[in-house]
């Protein structure tokens, strides 16, 4: 057993989570609880996530969990008036495809008493001893509890929750220490604009097992799931009046609940159930502020918050108790890092853990923080858009349209590092294992890199206008502007059929096709590339969003390509001058057009014969590569051949001094704007793939391959090319390491 002792203040979720990995790692703790009993009944529920339980494997309690749980198998949504919006039978499979486990309820204090009773030395949790005052954070921590009991140790965690004493007093010491801790922001950040009646009520006749339900009225809503034993979880979350911060933040007693279930008895469930009705089966209710923030700093000196003490999320995502057990788990593991290190452990070395404990937490943190309050917002109908969008599109989505969210706020989750890694369950594993190294690109970067793009596209309007040039320019020009177009509505299509793009501004091609034929391809293509870096900063872009796309458009994409342009090309096969007279009327702009329309009659096939795959088969497969190979090397043979023949052309001019050189063109300005922005692109995206190591080795020789590539091949095949080797370098970065 090490020397080094950690005092964690509160037998909660995150305190407990800690106790055990301390325990697994031999480092020495003591645990205090201020309740008499480990685990009291407090009215709670909790629901686990993958990402939670994935811990709880690791520590031996996965198993005693899922058998004392119920899990969800099927969600329900109703409107205000009762009416049933969506039936999603599948949701408990989905999540299972992908993550290798379900969400599970059980009671709060069943998860307490389970981690307590996995602990082998229970003699190192005391009851009955509520933190009272920290008396010393130099060089040791010592508090004292208020029974006067004085307890010392090397460091101090403080899980114990929302109002946390812990943290409390870790400010109080900073104020009178360190002023410039700023303590008063740190309070400001927590704010309230929900109250939630919470509890666990005897579930009315005709509920099946497995169900969650969730039921969506005027800046209020309801989830509630069935649990074991025939119970019935509730949460009714009830929009404050006004929001309120810290000490503002109102507190609530009985009578309150008895006012909130005179006010909202009547809203329906469903058909057959209001939450009064709910109400009167009630076992346990309890009204609580929901306070939600992430602190800016979760430490000072030798002392740390973790769990709800550090972030407080919106309960209605269920994200709480797992990023609880989350920080639990990180923090264990950095402790042990320097107690391996068999030497001295000092302030700095304690800072420098607890500076990186917070740099990986708060962002992830926020994350789900502000996902948890967007999510509210919506379901709660604040405004009329958020009514729309809710009960029109999200409440009747397929479990499967929700899979990339889900995989993207599960895959980061923490695995211990010094004990054996869960079992791969599901199609999507933990960030840690794999290859890439997913995170989250800067502001500093990619406001930076949209900028460029935003100027590349101002070029082509400022230069025509200033110089009043006019003119589509020679056939050459006008041939090797329709290829590159044509390269670049292949990209469109192929990324509107990605996954994590589902209701997001690259959903489709067609518009960006429509703007591009009436404004212009070169302005309006490095907004779509400054549209996607700004898409593409988001840590879970790369992975674990699917890379994927829909069988059927994959097999619909070279076919497509041939039926859309071919008349385009017999044209140009049959005679060059007939053709250009054709290039500014209908021809090109329909070819352009009817290449999605192609791909999406091939996906409404595909969906008929898909329906009893397995999710992880449609997201997480490679069965649409060589579908994928196929079509780029279509496009990079058209638009490769197309640059040689007319560079050879030129050239050939050149020798025999036979090149005319008129007069710019537009068209010549709009094309140099075309490939200039497809160069830029190309750069970035290469850049990009090194940061977050799909690109393993340096990024020089792709890069120079790049500019390479459109020297000699263009920029059309450039980019496609690029494409077609960037498939096989993100299902490489899948892989586990």
């Amino acid at each position: 057993m090490s020397s080094f002792k950690v005092i964690v203040i509160g037998g909660s979720i995150a305190g407990l989570t800690l106790a055990n990995i301390l325990e697994r790692y031999n480092i020495d703790y003591v645990l205090l609880e201020k309740y008499r009993d480990i685990a009291p009944q407090l009215g709670a529920s909790i629901g686990v996530l993958p990402y939670g339980f994935q811990i709880l494997e690791q520590l031996g309690v996965c198993n005693k969990v899922e058998a004392i749980s119920e899990p969800i198998e099927k969600m329900r949504s109703f409107g205000p008036d009762g009416t049933r919006l969506n039936a999603q039978d599948g949701f408990g499979k989905m999540l299972s495809e992908i993550t290798g486990y379900k969400m599970c309820f059980l009671d709060r204090r069943q998860l307490v008493q389970t981690l307590y009773d996995n602990l082998k030395d229970k003699s190192k949790v005391l009851v009955s001893r509520e933190i009272f005052k920290i008396e010393q954070l130099d060089g040791q921590v010592r508090i004292i509890t208020k029974d006067g009991t004085a307890f010392a140790g090397d460091l101090l965690v403080g899980a114990d929750g929302v109002h946390s004493r812990t943290r409390e007093e870790m400010w109080r010491i900073a104020d009178l220490e360190a002023p410039e801790y700023d303590t008063d922001t740190l309070k400001k950040s927590i704010k309230c604009t929900y109250k939630c009646l919470f509890g666990i009520a005897e579930r009315p006749d005709g509920i099946a097992d497995d169900t969650g339900f969730k039921t969506f009225h005027q800046n209020r809503s309801y989830l509630y799931q069935t649990g074991p034993e025939n119970k019935m979880y509730f949460f009714a979350f009830l929009k404050n009046a006004e929001k309120t911060i810290h000490a503002s933040i109102p507190k609530y007693t009985a009578e309150d609940i008895e006012t909130v279930a005179a006010e909202y008895g009547n809203d329906s469930l469903f058909p057959g159930l209001t939450f009064g009705d709910l109400l009167r089966r009630r076992k346990t209710a309890v009204l609580v502020p929901l306070h939600e923030y992430v602190l800016e700093r979760c430490f000072y000196k030798r002392a740390i918050v973790i769990g709800d003490a550090f972030h407080k999320f919106n309960p209605l995502t269920g994200q709480g108790g797992n990023s609880a057990i989350e920080s639990a788990g990180l923090l264990a593991d950095l402790l042990r890092d320097i107690i391996d290190q068999k030497s001295d452990i000092t302030d700095s070395m304690i800072t420098a853990q607890f500076t990186t404990f917070q740099g990986q937490r708060k962002p992830r943190a926020k994350t789900l923080m502000e996902a948890a309050m967007g999510l509210q917002r919506m379901e709660a109908l604040e405004t009329r858009f958020h009514k729309f969008i809710n009960l029109s599109i999200m409440s009747k989505l397929h479990p499967n349209k929700l899979a990339p969210g889900f995989s993207e706020f599960c895959s980061p989750g923490h695995v211990l590092q010094y004990l054996p890694p869960p079992p791969q369950r599901g199609a999507v594993a933990a960030d840690e294992v794999v290859v890439a190294e997913p995170k989250q690109r800067s502001m500093a970067v990619t406001a930076p890199a949209i900028v460029v793009m935003l100027l590349i596209a101002a070029i082509s309007p400022v230069v025509l206008n200033v110089f009043n040039l006019t003119g589509s320019g020679s056939q050459m020009v006008q041939i090797y502007t329709l290829i590159t177009t044509t390269a670049v509505n292949g990209l469109w299509v192929v990324e509107s059929y990605r996954p994590g793009q589902f209701l997001g501004p690259l959903y489709s091609a067609t518009p960006y096709i429509l703007a591009s034929i009436f404004c212009g391809w070169e302005i309006i293509l490095p907004i779509y590339f400054a549209i996607y870096i700004f898409r593409s900063h988001s840590r879970g872009f790369y992975y674990p969003h699917p890379r994927t796309i829909n069988l059927g458009a994959a097999k619909s994409l070279s076919t497509g390509l041939l039926v859309a342009y071919i008349l385009p090309i017999l044209h140009t096969i049959t005679g060059l001058k007939h053709f250009v007279s054709d290039i500014s009327g209908w021809m090109i702009p329909v070819a352009h057009l009817i290449l999605p329309v192609l791909l999406f009659l091939g996906e409404r096939s595909f969906m008929k014969s898909s329906s009893n795959m397995k999710l992880a088969e449609i997201l997480y497969n490679t069965r649409d590569m060589p579908h994928l190979s196929r079509f780029y090397a279509l496009i990079v043979f058209l638009a490769s051949t197309v640059h040689v023949v007319i560079a050879s052309q030129v050239l050939s001019q050149l020798r025999m001094d036979e090149l005319s050189l008129p007069m710019i063109s537009s068209g010549a300005v709009q094309l140099a704007c075309l490939t200039l922005a497809i160069a830029t692109w190309c750069l970035f995206t290469v850049w990009d793939l090194h940061r977050v190591n799909v690109i393993r080795t340096s990024a020089l020789p792709a890069t120079a391959l790049c500019i390479l590539g459109v020297v000699l091949l263009g920029p059309g095949a450039t980019v496609i090319g690029l494409w077609g080797w960037r498939e096989y370098a993100l299902e490489a970065s899948r892989l586990r390491k």
